[in-house]
């Protein structure tokens, strides 16, 4: 079996974008708006190493709300990929619903977790959650992996109601204690 890391997306892959028009810190509605967090591509690729698979799983509602089109998020998300560039990120799981929607996929709901948990047999109890809101603390506590909460300053406001297993500066800070955990990895040296 696989062991995995599911990782939210804003927030802890890119920064939230403040819009005036809604006075709150969001995920980004334009490519232009994506800006890949510091370290992020490094901690994926040692994660990787590590012996991790990769998912992001994240709410997109910003459509559904009539705020963006769904065209322009599938935008930002070619915009974070191009970003990312080579990082082995095995899939991304989107749900495009708003919370009164009620669908099976929107965190904190484990749907995503435990369909990619099929499809690539993934073990869940070797596994972690990585997210920055308590929606993504609950949604791994859910799928019964460990979960990591990254103390991103913009989403302050979304947490404080759920207890992760670890907390951590940032993904980079997480993927560095990980690897500390791991006996078998040898770090590699810069050229």
């Amino acid at each position: 079996m696989n062991k995995a890391i599911f990782l939210d997306r804003d927030g802890v892959l890119d920064a939230l974008v403040y819009y005036p028009s809604h006075d709150e810190w969001e995920s980004p509605r334009a490519p232009e708006d994506v800006e890949l967090l510091p370290g992020v591509a490094d901690a994926i690729r040692t994660a990787a190493r590590l012996g991790y698979l990769i998912f992001v799983v994240s709410n997109q509602p910003s459509a559904a709300k009539g705020k963006v089109t769904l065209d322009a998020l599938h935008a930002v998300h070619e915009e974070l990929v191009r970003q990312l560039g080579d990082v082995p990120i095995t899939e991304f799981f989107y749900c495009y619903h708003r919370a009164e929607d009620r669908c099976a996929c929107r965190k904190p709901s484990p749907y995503f977790v435990v369909e990619a948990a099929k499809k690539y047999d993934v073990d869940l109890s070797a596994s972690w959650f990585a997210g920055d809101q308590d929606g993504d603390i609950g949604c791994g506590r859910q799928a019964g992996v460990r979960t990591a909460l990254l103390q991103y300053a913009r989403s302050n406001p979304k947490r404080g109601a759920e207890r992760a297993d670890q907390s951590f500066d940032d993904l980079a800070h997480f993927v560095r204690w990980l690897a500390q955990q791991d006996p078998s990895y040898v770090r590699e040296s810069p050229n």
